[in-house]
Parts: C-alpha cells; sequence; structure tokens
C-alpha cells in the first residue's frame, strides 16, 4: 500500500468515509453445549443441554434462511456491477464495434425500492424475526450496506441497532457489527457516536485483532472533529507496531501515512 502523500491528501485529509476499509467476512462457530457433571445439578444441566440445542438448531435454521437471501441479493448486486462495467467499458472504447452491446435497462436505477426493494424487505423481515441469531447479524450487514449505498444512513443504524443486543463477547461477527455501525454514524456525521462504537470495539479483550482498525477509524473522527492530540497520539500508537505480529499491518501503514498529512495540516 503506498504512503505517498499528494497534493489531493493534502487539500482533503478530513474525508473520514472514504478511508473507512469496506468489507466484512462471514465465520459461524458451533456453539458448545455444556453439561453439569454434579449429581447435586444434574437436573439443570440437562435443562441447560436442551435449551443450548433448541438455540443451535434455531441458529442452524436461521443460517440456512439467510443463505437464501444472500444468494438473491449476490445475484442482484452482481448484476448491476456488470451493467456498470460494460458501460464503462463502452464510453471508453474507441472502437464501438467490437465492444459488447450495452443494456441500459440491466443498470441500478438510483431508486432502492426498484432496485433491492423485494430483498430489503426479505432481509427486514428475516432479521425481526429473529434478532439475536448470527444469521440476523450477517442479514444486518448485508442490508446497511445496502441503505448506505443508497443514502439512507438513519435506516442502516436502525438495523444494526436491531441486532446489537444479541452481540456475544469475542465473536467476529460482534466486531463487524459495532466496526459498522461506526461506519455508519461516522458517515451520518456523527463521530461522537461513531467513537463511542469503536471504543467499545476496542476495549473488548477478546476482539484484539479488531483493535488497531477501530482505533484508525477513530483517530480520523478525531481528526474531523478538529481534536488533533487525540488523532495524533491514535495513529502514532497504530504506527509504532508495524513491525509486530499482533497488530494488522494494513492499519500501521495507513496510520503512518495519516500521521505525515496530520502534522503537514499542522505546519499550514
Amino acid at each position: 500500500m503506498s504512503t505517498k502523500i499528494s497534493k489531493d491528501d493534502l487539500k482533503s485529509p478530513d474525508q473520514v468515509t472514504q478511508t473507512l476499509r469496506k468489507g466484512f467476512v462471514w465465520t459461524t462457530g458451533h456453539s458448545k453445549i455444556v453439561i453439569a457433571a454434579v449429581a447435586a445439578f444434574i437436573v439443570l444441566g440437562v435443562g441447560y443441554s436442551i435449551a443450548s440445542h433448541l438455540s443451535e438448531k434455531k441458529e442452524t435454521a436461521q443460517q440456512e434462511k439467510y443463505f437464501l437471501l444472500e444468494k438473491a441479493y449476490s445475484a442482484k448486486k452482481q448484476g448491476f456491477e456488470e451493467a456498470a462495467r460494460a458501460e464503462q467499458i463502452n464510453a471508453q472504447s474507441k472502437d464501438k464495434k467490437n465492444v459488447p452491446a450495452f443494456d441500459p435497462a440491466k443498470k441500478a436505477s438510483g431508486d432502492l425500492q426498484k432496485d433491492y426493494g423485494t430483498i430489503v424487505a426479505n432481509f427486514e423481515s428475516f432479521i425481526n424475526d429473529a434478532p439475536k441469531t448470527k444469521a440476523a447479524q450477517m442479514a444486518a450487514l448485508n442490508l446497511s450496506e445496502i441503505y448506505l449505498t443508497y443514502k439512507k444512513n438513519d435506516e442502516a443504524a436502525a438495523v444494526l441497532a436491531k441486532v446489537e443486543p444479541g452481540l456475544k463477547s469475542g465473536d467476529v461477527l460482534t466486531a463487524l457489527v459495532l466496526m459498522q455501525t461506526g461506519n455508519v454514524q461516522a458517515d451520518k456525521g456523527d463521530c461522537k457516536a461513531a467513537v463511542e462504537k469503536w471504543q467499545k470495539l476496542a476495549d473488548s479483550k477478546n476482539l484484539a485483532f479488531a483493535h488497531d482498525e477501530a482505533k484508525l477509524r477513530m483517530g480520523l473522527c478525531f481528526e474531523s472533529m478538529n481534536d488533533l492530540a487525540k488523532a495524533e497520539a491514535l495513529y502514532t500508537e497504530i504506527a509504532k507496531k508495524e513491525d509486530m505480529n499482533t497488530t494488522d499491518f494494513a492499519a500501521a501503514k495507513e496510520a503512518q501515512k495519516y500521521l505525515r498529512l496530520l502534522k503537514a495540516k499542522k505546519n499550514l
């Protein structure tokens, strides 16, 4: 990743949402059923085992439903992306005879209801049905991305809030939901609320893999709020750990870049 500072960077160092990396990794784990070994608690143990088993069955059933929704969403999104690429190739090519035909009807219209109406409704219904499942959390991440694409930040924040009560300490989806919630708040211009979410993530010992990324985004928000001292402190903390195996190398390189940008900005 290049860390060279351009003139454009110096002109607009506070474009927070453009520097927040997108994307997430879907992972699911199998919950362990704890059975009490002590005879005095055998009834409680069996009861817990049954409850856990039922919960696991519900999670599995919800994930099966989710994958069907995700498949429909992915196909629709891929179609729009292919149409956009075809339009770009068509516009840039000088040899119009050998360019694949472009069908404007396959492009995204820019209207959420026309483009993703049914998919959005299905995701919303699915999340409302079992908001505390991991499947619902993944659906919320996808749905929030759709809402953000169409500048519906309030809706994105609302759908993520529905699944937050079901987040579990140490689960990768917890990190992803908190990170995305912060992204949404930052995109809304509410950096104070964004920092609160990222701080919650940074404070979790079980989510150490996401600490540097969360702190980097916090630094960007502090910078946009003109709290340059806090931003510089965070950038410095992350940048110093470039050679450590426990840090996110990409975050360290970004921190180095933004530290230099911040210092250049202060000297203007």
